[in-house]
């Protein structure tokens, strides 16, 4: 679907009028993103399935067990290099830093399976939700990824740009909070890594190159 079509200025208008009613802070000259197509369904449930797995590390499962579900779901080759490095190590020698980076991968996973349609709404101002867990494959019981590959359907990509530009504009504006040092609903560490999500679906780069510019 052509960016073309979109009408940008309604997209910012509505983006604009969410963060002011939560209290945020917006820029009237931040750029309109530069995206024309989402990536194809395979690419965004093979990473969905990767987050998940990796996220099992943080929760203390032995990178060589997540290693082997990758291997046999044929999702190596598809790791960053930063996610090799961690798989070629035990969980005592990742650092605290690397563990949190991890834990990070689940606000990430939840972005994408509000792509994939599998959750209902993206709202910044609530976490993750309990059922991320349940909606995914559960290593511990060999689950495979047929959850995923059945269940999601890719939302269109007006949909998914109107959110990113949302997400956009709330870091934005959660980093505006945190350089005037002032309080803000808006929790930057949830909206940095589901815009990481949104800006990857949306984008032809590596997962480890996506650049959150403002």
């Amino acid at each position: 679907m052509s960016q073309a079509k979109l009408d940008q200025k309604a997209v910012k208008s509505k983006s604009e009028k969410i963060i002011l009613e939560a209290g945020g802070s917006i820029s009237d000259s931040l750029p309109d993103l530069d995206y024309s197509s989402i990536r194809p369904r395979e690419a965004i449930v093979s990473r969905a399935l990767i987050l998940n797995a990796l996220l099992q590390i943080a929760f203390n499962n032995p990178t060589e067990f997540v290693e082997t579900w990758l291997e046999d779901k044929e999702l190596l080759e598809q790791l960053t290099a930063w996610e090799r490095s961690v798989l070629a190590r035990n969980n005592h020698e990742l650092s605290e830093e690397e563990i949190n980076r991890l834990f990070s991968y689940m606000e990430s996973l939840w972005a994408l399976l509000w792509v994939g349609s599998m959750v209902d709404d993206l709202c910044f101002e609530f976490p993750v939700g309990e059922s991320c867990a349940s909606l995914c494959p559960n290593l511990k019981v060999h689950e495979d990824g047929s959850k995923l590959w059945n269940k999601m359907k890719l939302r269109d990509f007006d949909e998914v740009y109107a959110m990113l530009d949302l997400y956009y504009r709330l870091h934005w504006s959660a980093r505006d909070a945190e350089s005037n040092d002032y309080d803000s609903a808006v929790d930057a560490d949830i909206v940095i890594e589901r815009r990481r999500a949104l800006e990857w679906a949306l984008s032809g780069c590596g997962w480890d190159e996506v650049e959150l510019r403002l």
